[in-house]
């Protein structure tokens, strides 16, 4: 789980800065929380607009060098969305804390 963790933060993280910065002095937050089951973090930057999964290939079918963040969240997380703000937005993902907690991944865009 902790590589999972690792990897999704750094996604997130990275798409944040590369995508969600606004100029000179933006900043991303990052902030953790633990529910009953499960870890919750979002990943917070004051861009507007909202990020979405992008095909791991061009419509030529010719490999992209960007664009998997997404699906790598989508693909690890058990649940992931996007919570705007006032100012900018969140990028969220929960990971299930035991085994019983995990399944079907569930996505949702609140």
């Amino acid at each position: 789980m902790a590589d999972d963790l690792a990897l999704l933060v750094s996604e997130l993280i990275t798409n944040a800065v590369i995508h969600g910065s606004t100029g000179r002095g933006s900043q991303v937050h990052v902030t953790y929380r633990l529910l009953d089951d499960r870890l919750r973090v979002d990943v917070r930057d004051a861009a507007t607009g909202r990020p979405r999964l992008m095909r791991p290939t061009s419509l030529d079918g010719v490999p992209r060098d960007y664009g998997r963040g997404l699906i790598v969240v989508a693909t690890l997380a058990d649940r992931w969305g996007v919570t705007p703000h006032v100012i900018g937005k969140s990028v969220w993902f929960e990971l299930a804390l035991s085994s019983e907690g995990a399944g079907t991944p569930e996505r949702d865009a609140s």
